[in-house]
């Protein structure tokens, strides 16, 4: 039997900050009262941490590793979100068990069952590793999505564009397998950030030729001028992406504006975008770029544009598209 505690008698401190386990606390003589109290919150059933602590992925993977077997490994969105890579919010933690495991039901916690998982570590975690945990979301991501994710992975240096399609490629009998080889063949290196991949996305996927990311533009000394999100070098085309960043940083802006010059000067166009002309109004956009290559002579540019690109990026609030 487990000696009183009193609400106000000290807690030990790594209590405060760290996932414990209801049955631990009660060996420190901590009654159910108390953990249950002001002081803590649960975090999963049985699982608890001091009620100040932020919440946060590897909080609550921390969390779920103490009801878990040693075998468990995060993946899914779980293990993209311990890499800080984009995906879709997904408050639930996603492991992967071997299969001959019996699965323990946890609300908060969703298990998977595989013949075999190749796992590696990473910040503390055992995690699916990148090319597992790219396949795994084919079978929840849009196109889209999972090509922001891969072009994430390869600009943080967890894979390459290869690596993927390869993996991709020797995947059999998954459900998600053919849309990880669709978006694997679109993971491109050097993209910033996942409005960059979208925005090539849209252009990609509406039958237009794709532009290249992250390349450098030198003047005739060749010294560096600039480095566009996307461009099309023998039309001398650059396409940028506009983010709050360019607009809550005025130091930012300006040099951007004075760079956009500098191109004109050289005889680019520079066709800018934000999220607006993305979400809002794709049809808009698509003309301006398929516009501005018809005018520098793109050779054999589609007349029209593939209207399957509407099935990714819906045009319901594009003031044009009628």
């Amino acid at each position: 039997m487990s000696p009183p505690h009193r609400p106000d008698q000290a807690v030990p401190a790594y209590l405060a900050d760290q996932p414990f386990l209801l049955r631990e606390a009660r060996q420190l003589g901590l009654s159910e009262d108390v953990v249950r109290g002001q002081r803590f919150r649960r975090v999963f059933r049985g699982v608890y941490v001091g009620a100040g602590t932020p919440d946060s992925v590897r909080l609550r993977a921390g969390a779920a590793r103490l009801l878990l077997p040693d075998a468990a490994v995060f993946s899914h969105h779980t293990a993209a979100q311990l890499g800080d890579l984009p995906v879709p919010d997904e408050p639930a933690i996603h492991v992967t068990l071997p299969q001959e495991l019996q699965r323990r039901r946890v609300p908060g916690i969703v298990t998977h069952r595989s013949l075999s998982v190749t796992a590696r570590s990473f910040a503390g975690f055992a995690v699916t590793t990148p090319e597992r945990t790219f396949l795994d979301l084919a079978k929840q991501l849009s196109l889209v999505d999972l090509t922001v994710l891969g072009d994430a992975m390869v600009r943080r240096h967890f894979t390459t564009a290869e690596r993927l399609r390869e993996a991709a490629s020797a995947a059999n009998g998954r459900r998600g397998v053919p849309l990880a080889r669709k978006s694997a063949a679109l993971v491109r290196p050097r993209v910033d950030s996942p409005m960059e991949t979208r925005v090539r996305l849209l252009v990609v996927l509406a039958g237009l030729p794709c532009p290249e990311p992250g390349r450098e533009i030198l003047d005739e000394y060749g010294q560096w001028v600039a480095t566009p999100d996307l461009l099309y070098r023998a039309q001398r085309i650059a396409i940028e992406y506009d983010g709050e960043l360019h607009y809550r940083r005025r130091c930012k802006w300006r040099q951007d504006l004075s760079t956009r010059d500098l191109l004109r000067e050289m005889g680019w166009h520079v066709i800018v975008l934000t999220a607006e002309d993305v979400f809002r109004t794709p049809l808009h956009t698509l003309h301006r770029i398929h516009d501005s290559l018809a005018g520098r002579a793109y050779p054999r540019l589609p007349a029209t544009l593939d209207p399957r690109w509407e099935q990714h990026f819906p045009p319901r609030f594009d003031t044009l598209s009628a």
